[in-house]
């Protein structure tokens, strides 16, 4: 009877990993994936739903700052989006840039995330139907730390700079280096150039959501910019 035990717990579990895992990608991103295995019995989505939503928080023992980071209830900002090439929802999560809506807060740079709490819902402003708590430990979630790279908040700029159209309006002047990301933390490119006041073309072809850093000796700013 113990080994029957033992047989059907191991089999559960394998089948909760392929029915939903959380991979940690690179530093501070975070991917999930749910339903690969056609087994819905987390959450329903409903039949040809594109999308859904993921209310996401950190407990104050579950990251290196001993503070709670959570979204409002009725201000959910992470997406599981159908993928076909998946066969499974897909949505990714960069601890470096997400804003936690509520009090708008957004972990510093080498924050050490340990656990992350997740709900699935059908809106992004509540829900008329939703998951149980999810913890990403469960699924696969390995520690990471928050890219300093990538932080936003840690400015020493300014708000000096802007993009529009894959160009990049800088009032800072001389020798800078210039990176691009994309919101999943992959660096698309890498420059350096002489800032004279004059429009910096980024040169970023596919349409998307992006993050550009401009350093200038030891000070840096992030923009984000859409293409």
């Amino acid at each position: 009877m113990k080994k029957l035990s033992l047989l059907f717990a191991f089999f559960a579990a394998v089948t909760i990993s392929a029915q939903f895992t959380v991979q940690t990608i690179s530093q501070g991103v975070v991917k999930l994936t749910y339903g690969a295995s056609n087994d819905y019995s987390i959450y329903d989505p409903g039949f040809e739903v594109p999308t859904f939503y993921v209310h996401v928080w950190s407990n104050a023992g579950d990251n290196s700052t001993g503070t709670v980071y959570d979204d409002s209830w009725t201000n959910s900002n992470v997406t599981m989006n159908w993928d076909s090439g998946a066969g499974a929802y897909v949505g990714t999560i960069n601890l470096n840039t997400k804003v936690f809506t509520n009090g708008n807060k957004t972990f510093p740079s080498g924050t050490t995330v340990n656990n992350l709490g997740f709900v699935f819902k059908d809106l992004q402003n509540g829900n008329t139907k939703q998951s149980a708590d999810l913890a990403a430990t469960s699924f696969g979630f390995t520690t990471t730390t928050t890219n300093s790279s990538l932080a936003v908040s840690n400015s020493l700029l300014g708000k000096k700079s802007s993009v529009m159209g894959g160009k990049l309006y800088t009032s800072t002047k001389g020798n800078l280096a210039i990176s691009v990301y994309e919101m999943s933390g992959k660096l698309v490119k890498s420059f350096n150039t002489v800032a004279d006041g004059s429009v910096i073309d980024l040169n970023v072809s596919k349409t998307g959501l992006y993050l550009v850093k401009i350093s200038h000796g030891s000070e840096s700013e992030v923009v984000k910019f859409a293409k």
